[in-house]
């Protein structure tokens, strides 16, 4: 059904108030911690020109509420679930994942605060996918098409999801190499933070990781309305963003070589994988027409 592109931008406006949001509860996160004194480390070096960097944190928050938006649109009611399962993705991906990431990749965890960092994450995830799924109405549901229990026996699920958790490290080390060449001095300089682990290190916590981006996005194969593929991008966008772009377009004091570098490379780890996940715990047989009202939600690309 076509669409005015009023009714269109709409949507957008909303989903960027919702990221928004993202911003506003980490401010009043911040604005709690210091009352009760509740030290969160500072990520940026030190000369950061404060101002600047809150612009750029307003500017990645609403583009976060963006890049959620096909899932907030095409996730199964009832929007309670929907705004949980957003919230996990987002507290997975921003929070932990970040964390992870910047303890074994840099040195600004040394002397603690990773869990300061994980927990003021916490409220800003809520506050953004509770908007984005109480401001969107769910899209009328076109196609079946997601995970089904009944598809598989237990043992060929068990065997899917290794396979799915052993997916992830497989891919990131096979497009790490791709951008490892361009990328592994600035790591190795000690100009930075950054530091670069030995692979006995990495693997492990890719194999972590995996688990944990398996889990966060788990609701959204048992909930998609849509088709597969349209699955596959829905779900790799808010990957990309939110593990690479958000904090990649923050930190401009890293030389673009690496920033580019990084943002293309998660890129393709996101949407490979995601496209993994969908093949592995999707049944293509799911698919299936289904009537839906001829009124409501925006009819995005599926």
């Amino acid at each position: 059904m076509n669409h005015a592109p009023s009714f269109h931008l709409s949507y957008l406006l909303k989903a960027a108030v919702a990221g928004f949001l993202y911003l506003v509860g980490a401010v009043l996160f911040g604005m709690l911690a210091a009352a009760i004194h509740f030290h969160i480390p500072d990520l940026n070096p030190p000369g950061t020109n404060v101002s600047a960097a809150f612009r750029m944190f307003a500017l990645t928050s609403v583009l976060m509420g963006l890049s959620l938006l096909p899932l907030a649109l095409y996730t199964r009611p009832s929007r309670f679930g929907r705004a949980l399962a957003l919230s996990l993705l987002v507290f997975v991906c921003v929070g932990v994942n970040t964390v992870i990431e910047l303890t074994i990749f840099s040195t600004y965890f040394a002397h603690g605060g990773a869990i300061a960092i994980v927990v003021s994450m916490i409220l800003p995830a809520f506050l953004c996918a509770f908007a984005l799924s109480y401001l969107l109405p769910p899209a009328p549901v076109e196609t079946e098409c997601h995970a089904d229990l009944h598809a598989h026996s237990a043992l060929s699920w068990i065997a899917r999801v290794l396979l799915a958790i052993l997916a992830f490290p497989v891919i990131y080390f096979c497009f790490g190499a791709m951008v490892g060449p361009f990328v592994v001095d600035f790591y190795r300089s000690g100009a930075s933070p950054l530091v670069l682990p030995p692979l006995s290190t990495i693997l492990p916590v890719q194999v972590l990781r995996s688990s944990l981006f398996l889990l966060a996005s788990a609701p959204f194969l048992f909930l998609w309305t849509r088709s597969r593929a349209s699955l596959i991008l829905a779900l790799g966008l808010p990957h990309c963003y939110l593990v690479g772009l958000f904090g990649l377009i923050q930190v401009t004091w890293m030389p673009p070589v690496l920033r580019i570098g990084h943002s293309l490379e998660i890129a393709a780890d996101s949407f490979v994988y995601a496209a993994v996940l969908v093949f592995l715990l999707v049944p293509r047989h799911r698919e299936s027409a289904v009537s839906s009202p001829a009124h409501a939600a925006p009819m995005f690309p599926s």
